[in-house]
């Protein structure tokens, strides 16, 4: 993943979380954002964080996605057993790279948008990197997109 230190573009701040349909298909192709202070077990969720005009100023370009730590706190996901994958708590101002290709915009559980990478080898499971995924998990973020050539 090659980028500049310069950030692109600010998708939104927010705890990263993603739909449990991207975990049983595999794809953990996707990411969204909810409130400060909120987890994948909060009543009542609300609409996705994700900037959508600056998510969709970069829809169909190829770049990298990126998180930056700015809060931490433990998951309360338990991971992903089959795969022997678990969250990890990282550090403030930790950046974890989710992944590289093609920036996609999909319709959020609660409302909104969640962003993702397509892949260009055409694969259909692991579009974003699932340790990467699982140290941003629910941690509060700045969710960047670096468009690349």
């Amino acid at each position: 993943m090659q980028h500049s230190n310069v950030i692109n573009r600010l998708l939104g701040t927010g705890t990263l979380t993603w739909a449990s349909a991207e975990r049983r298909s595999d794809r953990y192709g996707t990411v969204y954002l909810i409130p400060h202070r909120h987890n994948s077990l909060t009543r009542n969720p609300s609409v996705s964080l994700i900037d959508v005009e600056a998510a969709r100023a970069f829809e169909g370009r190829r770049g990298d996605l990126v998180a930056v730590v700015k809060e931490t706190r433990e998951s309360t996901h338990i991971g992903d057993l089959f795969r022997g994958v678990s969250p990890r708590t990282p550090e403030v101002g930790q950046i974890i790279a989710l992944g590289s290709g093609t920036l996609i915009i999909e319709p959020a559980p609660e409302g909104g948008v969640m962003v993702g990478l397509r892949p260009d080898d055409g694969r259909d499971s692991d579009w974003l990197r699932i340790r990467a995924l699982y140290d941003a998990h629910e941690q509060t973020v700045d969710l960047h997109f670096h468009p690349t050539k």
